[in-house]
């Protein structure tokens, strides 16, 4: 790690599916590419390619059943099944059990207590209609085996 990055932080987004490929990295194994994730030794190793590649948002899941429509989600999970798209500024999240969404601006409600799925502003209704339709795309590439 170049010495500009020591006791450094960065908020990029890595998730769970980024350890094996930055262990396999360590140790010097090739990563094979149908391997989900991302070396996150970029964020500091190749700062300035990463900053431009890494990721801005991600497709999230939490289902146990149908991964289209959480159809089968045990019922004796605590928490319904969910979908939804994280970005940094908004989230957006579908809960299909019950045929539910929700939207909130995580830069001025970081606590998701307002959700703002119902609102009239029309920023609010462009920025719902690019969530979706990122969400879907991003559905649909993680679900068909996709690296993410």
């Amino acid at each position: 790690m170049h010495k500009d990055f020591v006791g450094t932080r960065n908020d990029e987004f890595t998730l769970s599916v980024d350890l094996a490929p930055t262990i396999l990295s360590a140790a010097g194994i090739p990563v094979p590419k149908r391997m989900q994730g991302r070396d996150i030794a970029e964020l500091y190793l190749d700062h300035e390619h990463a900053m431009s590649t890494w990721r801005q948002d991600f497709f999230y899941e939490w289902v146990q059943g149908n991964p289209i429509d959480a159809d089968g989600h045990p019922p004796y999970y605590q928490i319904p099944a969910v979908f939804g798209l994280i970005r940094k500024d908004y989230k957006y999240f579908y809960w299909p059990q019950v045929n539910y969404e929700q939207l909130f601006h995580i830069e001025k409600d970081p606590y998701e207590e307002y959700d703002i799925w119902n609102s009239t502003a029309q920023t609010t209704k462009e920025v719902l209609q690019l969530m979706k339709a990122r969400y879907q795309f991003l559905k649909t590439w993680a679900q068909s085996g996709n690296p993410v």
